[in-house]
């Protein structure tokens, strides 16, 4: 099926951009983060909670589209959702609390591109499942419960989509003074002003005037 082949192909473009974008997320963290004495363990830990949130979004999906579907043996569906939902719930907020662990507060950068990595994971999966969706509502004939599995995906990744591109919007555009790097810091006292002149004459060098005599 034409339709199968093309989401295939998508699939396979998606998961070599997750592969491949964190060895470029870390060079430009390490660019951008210099003197973050935490940078590889906050990348390594967020590549992790990253995957593992695509995990839970996909079993989370699975899981949906066994609700929706029409077929009448739905089991297998149920475990294979809850079988991604468990381990990906797990490993993402076990992440999440080591993170908050580390200086990702005093150093924002890492947790920045993490978000907008997240970001864009999401939206592409979220877009491949909104352009299924409308293929199988345009194909001719029954598309055999493939739209409704693109309709799960949109539901699932749609919303995820709005609430990452949400927060990563308040996460960067919320500070738009444009003021110094997250690592500079910076002192609220301002610059102390020069010792005003003293009144009089300057000095005019140094010995002694010879006496006067009457």
């Amino acid at each position: 099926m034409i339709l199968m082949t093309v989401f295939g192909q998508v699939a396979t473009y998606i998961a070599i951009v997750g592969l491949l974008l964190p060895f470029v997320l870390y060079v430009v963290a390490r660019w951008r983060a210099a003197g973050d004495p935490q940078l590889g363990i906050k990348v390594a830990l967020g590549y992790f909670m990253v995957t593992a949130l695509q995990v839970l979004l996909a079993g989370t999906a699975v899981l949906l589209y066994a609700i929706i579907s029409s077929e009448e043996d739905k089991g297998s569906l149920y475990r294979a959702g809850f079988g991604l939902i468990v381990p990906g719930a797990l490993v993402y907020f076990s992440h999440v609390s080591l993170l908050k662990m580390t200086n990702q507060d005093a150093f924002p950068a890492v947790k920045r591109m993490l978000a907008g990595y997240n970001l864009l994971l999401t939206g592409l999966i979220g877009m491949t499942a909104l352009i299924a969706a409308f293929q199988a509502l345009f194909q001719k004939g029954s598309s055999h419960g493939f739209g409704r599995a693109a309709a799960a995906g949109v539901l699932v990744y749609g919303s995820a989509w709005a609430i990452c591109g949400w927060r990563f919007g308040r996460m960067v555009l919320g500070d738009r003074s444009g003021g110094p790097p997250d690592h500079v810091v910076t002192s609220d006292k301002p610059p102390s002003a020069p010792p005003p002149a003293q009144p009089g004459l300057p000095p005019l060098g140094g010995g002694a005037f010879p006496p006067i005599h009457r």
